[in-house]
């Protein structure tokens, strides 16, 4: 049985290029500090409007822009703008990389597992007693069950999976180079 392992599965399984922990602290920093800014940045403005006398009519302005988005879009002005400067930060860019990776993981061990039963591979256990651990039956019960694409979005899980099919692939590589017999299944 071949799953058909490449050295791209072997990096989408295993999340190569997933943020580290000081580069989401790092962004988390600068995004925290770029938020300070733009409230510095809306206080000093409020300062300046009342010195000149039209913090009223800046007011007025505002929320009537706030009220007429409303009535067309049925969204919250501040609050789209909100996100729209969150998804720009560092630690939103970060957020969105990581989430196509672990969604590219995703969508690979489903395919797998759409092309094969993943407990067919438990005579690899012999060769790699990974392949066997305890997690790994919770893997091959939610497939038999059908609930396996539920069973992912948690990214506990989803981790699980993915490093069931790494220690699969570790397997099928090794017999590739004839590193061991073919094990009967």
């Amino acid at each position: 049985m071949d799953m058909g392992f490449t050295s791209e599965l072997l990096k989408t399984v295993t999340f190569q290029g997933l943020s580290s922990t000081p580069a989401r602290l790092m962004a988390a920093g600068a995004s925290l500090v770029i938020w300070a800014l733009s409230v510095f940045v809306l206080v000093e403005l409020s300062f300046r409007f009342e010195a000149a006398g039209i913090a009223d009519q800046v007011g007025l302005v505002a929320a009537s822009i706030i009220l007429v988005h409303y009535s067309l879009s049925g969204r919250f002005l501040l609050a789209d703008i909100a996100t729209w400067m969150a998804l720009r930060t560092p630690v939103g860019v970060l957020y969105r990389n990581d989430r196509k990776i672990l969604d590219r993981a995703r969508e690979e061990i489903l395919r797998l597992a759409g092309q094969h039963s993943l407990a067919s591979f438990l005579p690899y256990s012999n060769i790699n007693p990974a392949v066997a651990r305890a997690d790994a039956f919770e893997v091959f019960k939610q497939q038999e069950a059908g609930t396996l694409q539920s069973w992912l979005d948690d990214s506990q899980n989803l981790n699980t999976a993915a490093y069931l099919v790494f220690q699969i692939a570790l397997v099928e590589q090794a017999l590739a180079a004839g590193d061991y017999p073919k094990p009967e299944f």
